[in-house]
């Protein structure tokens, strides 16, 4: 069977120890759950198929939505499931900070963050692990309530994985965008499933490959005209003296129109030193065996 790049396995496994924003949060020690599918099968436990995805994707527009598949082919159910995006794309200029990626948590019913690291091969890796919400879905209870000890909003619980049940496909919506400085190419998406069991993880799915079109980004509206005022009649208290030729009217400032206050600074932030070691492995390489075990 085919064992993707160990890269995702090692981001997923050392998520607790390194403390990256957004990255896979530490989960309390519990029982591994049973492995999702046997040890020495030949196929991936988890079909995995990126669904109803959008061919071209505007640099700086909003984000777009498709659906993550994952079928348990197994009869066990399959917990602990934490999927991988990684993207790759062909000028080799994408960079992890300019991809947008949020996955919908149905169980706390908030869509969370995936926040990508980058690898010495071009890849952005980013894991299904986010721990801070980004917008409800119609819903007060889960997040925002106030009901904390000191009134502020309960924060949402961490990521511990998804469910999957036997002989079930779970739908996770996911939505992607790119901003407004991602240089137009093409990007090669491909979702790869992690089992987290404990300390250890296990290889259980892989998708396809989905390839989309980063499109440049929208011209920006014209700015209104400056605005322009008439010369002011002459005062008619005062009236021009016969044989005398009129005052010129006073000069005057023409307006300018409205100015904006805010102006975008450069990126400046640098990549966290500490997330490097989630990425240092992140590997696209395929290779063959018989197990399925990192």
């Amino acid at each position: 069977m085919r064992l993707r790049n160990a890269l995702a396995l090692a981001a997923l496994t050392t998520a607790a120890a390194v403390p990256v924003a957004h990255a896979l949060a530490p989960v309390p020690a519990v029982a591994a759950p049973p492995e999702c599918g046997a040890e020495n099968a030949r196929d991936f436990p988890l079909a995995t198929r990126i669904q109803e995805a959008p061919a071209t994707y505007a640099a700086g527009g909003d984000f777009l939505t498709w659906n993550l598949g994952l079928t348990n082919t197994t009869a066990q159910p399959c917990r602990g499931i934490h999927p991988v995006l990684v993207l790759t794309d062909r000028e080799r200029t994408l960079r992890p900070a300019q991809i947008r990626a949020e996955f919908y948590d149905a169980g706390a019913r908030i869509w969370r963050p995936v926040t990508f690291e980058g690898t010495d091969r071009a890849e952005s890796v980013g894991v299904f692990g986010g721990t801070e919400e980004t917008e409800e879905e119609g819903t007060v209870g889960a997040v925002g309530t106030g009901d904390g000890p000191t009134g502020a909003p309960t924060p949402p619980p961490a990521f511990t994985g998804f469910a999957v049940p036997p002989h079930r496909t779970l739908t996770v919506p996911v939505r992607l965008a790119f901003r407004a400085d991602t240089v137009p190419d093409e990007v090669v998406v491909n979702a790869a499933v992690v089992q987290r069991r404990g300390d250890d993880g296990d290889w259980v799915g892989e998708s396809g490959d989905y390839t989309l079109t980063v499109l440049p980004a929208a011209p920006a509206a014209p700015a209104d005209p400056p605005a322009t005022r008439r010369p002011a009649p002459a005062d008619p208290a005062r009236p021009t003296p016969k044989g005398t030729a009129p005052l010129p009217a006073r000069p005057e400032l023409a307006r300018t129109g409205r100015e904006s206050a805010v102006r975008l600074a450069p990126a400046a932030a640098a990549l966290v030193a500490a997330g490097a070691g989630l990425v240092l492995l992140a590997r696209r390489h395929r290779s063959r065996g018989t197990h399925r075990h990192a």
